[in-house]
């Protein structure tokens, strides 16, 4: 599927895998809304940067899940790539690539 997005989640002992085939120009809004944020130089491991995440993903898949679904869900370990993998595909499909802050250090162009 060319212009979707899936996620597989671990819920009641079992891995289901959702995937949305009709990414809307809502959540490409919400995902530019959220690109401002981390654009602003917010920390990506902040607790309510996560939340935002986790409620960004439960919206862009029409909440076929729960936050709560999310959380338990997904591993330690993917709750830092999973959420940003999403982002970034929902951006993608409006054509737009994921804004991050400028690293410190003077290497901009022009510095």
């Amino acid at each position: 599927m060319e212009n979707s997005i899936k996620i597989t989640l671990r819920i009641k002992g079992e891995n289901k895998t959702f995937i949305n085939d009709f990414v809307s120009a809502r959540v490409f809004k919400n995902a530019l809304s959220l690109n401002k944020h981390f654009s602003e130089g917010r920390d990506l491991g902040d607790v309510t940067t996560f939340e935002k995440m986790v409620e960004f993903i439960c919206m862009a898949f029409d909440h076929k899940f729960t936050v709560e679904d999310v959380w338990d869900g997904l591993s330690a370990a993917q709750i830092q790539t999973e959420p940003v993998r999403i982002f970034n595909e929902a951006l993608s499909l409006g054509g737009l690539a994921v804004k991050t802050p400028p690293e410190e250090g003077g290497n901009e162009p022009g510095e």
